[in-house]
């Protein structure tokens, strides 16, 4: 595990503040390593001695050909989400945390590609709207069957 490459990171960077609006200044303090398998961690500065850690932090990116937010980071920074998410009606979020897919309205002010579910203020997980049918991005392991909101 190694501190993110400044490039990398200023890439995470501006694709948080032009996809979710997120404000730069949340990141102060905090530390972007990356690790296997082309994932991003986030972590304060962790010093940790006579053992090597596989990760540090939380995960909150996949960095392939593109980012992908991951559902941690959208539960614990969802609160400074300005743009891209989607507020569920009661029956829709019981069927993303289904793991269900959704057919949701055109809406103009959401621009495809992935965005935060939330409900009621609850911060979900992660869709990936592609202008029709909203894909559940949820983990398997993160379903849930959920009776009344």
């Amino acid at each position: 595990m190694k501190q993110l490459e400044e490039v990398k990171k200023n890439l995470l960077l501006e694709y948080c503040l032009e996809r979710f609006g997120i404000n730069p200044e949340i990141w102060e303090g905090y530390i972007w390593y990356s690790g296997s398998k082309n994932k991003i961690y986030l972590a304060n500065t962790l010093e940790l001695e006579r053992i090597i850690p596989e990760s540090k932090g939380i995960c909150i990116f996949r960095l392939d050909k593109s980012p992908k937010p991951t559902t941690n980071f959208l539960q614990l920074f969802g609160r400074y989400i300005t743009r891209n998410y989607v507020e569920l009606d009661n029956e829709n979020t019981k069927k993303y945390c289904r793991g269900e897919d959704l057919i949701l309205e055109n809406n103009k002010s959401i621009i495809p590609g992935f965005l935060l579910m939330t409900n009621k203020n609850r911060f979900l997980g992660c869709g990936h709207w592609n202008g029709k049918i909203l894909k559940n991005q949820l983990p398997k392991s993160k379903f849930c069957k959920i009776n009344f909101l």
